[in-house]
């Protein structure tokens, strides 16, 4: 189960959070970019890898919303707001449904092709400020591949 909850943040993190209400063009071309399904490729979290297995789980972002899912049950879902105006990106991700329910992730994100990096505090207490997740940071970071249909 632990695993699952930490991939189910990871995947908050792409995307995260809040409703989404582009409210600039770049942060609009950013969520058209994320729209569809996504596969995690790695995850590490405190400093700790990720486990890894055939059960590799997914985040779909449609629209404003995610969902992740793991062994074909959904983990979690919700909502994630994007600020692709700061630098790096930002993105919060709020928590409707499974693990975290009730809880903004604070995070960074960082689009390159078919490739999403993000990085977030699942506490959501202070957002990170780079791609990075030390021991005791409490930092989740992850690389998703998007699903070639």
């Amino acid at each position: 189960m632990t695993s699952r909850i930490v991939f189910a943040l990871a995947a908050a993190l792409l995307g995260s959070g809040l409703a989404v209400t582009p409210a600039t063009a770049d942060d609009k071309t950013d969520l058209d970019k994320l729209q569809g399904t996504w596969k995690f490729a790695s995850m590490e979290q405190d400093g700790q890898p990720g486990p890894k297995g055939d059960d590799t789980p997914t985040i779909t972002f449609e629209r404003d919303k995610f969902t992740v899912k793991a062994g074909g049950q959904v983990v979690q879902a919700g909502t994630q707001v994007l600020d692709a105006g700061k630098k790096p990106k930002a993105v919060d991700a709020t928590v409707t449904e499974g693990e975290g329910k009730g809880t903004t992730m604070l995070g960074i994100y960082e689009l390159d092709g078919d490739t999403l990096k993000a990085c977030f505090d699942p506490q959501g207490k202070k957002r990170p400020t780079e791609f990075k997740s030390a021991a005791g940071s409490g930092h989740m970071l992850v690389v998703m591949k998007r699903e070639k249909k």
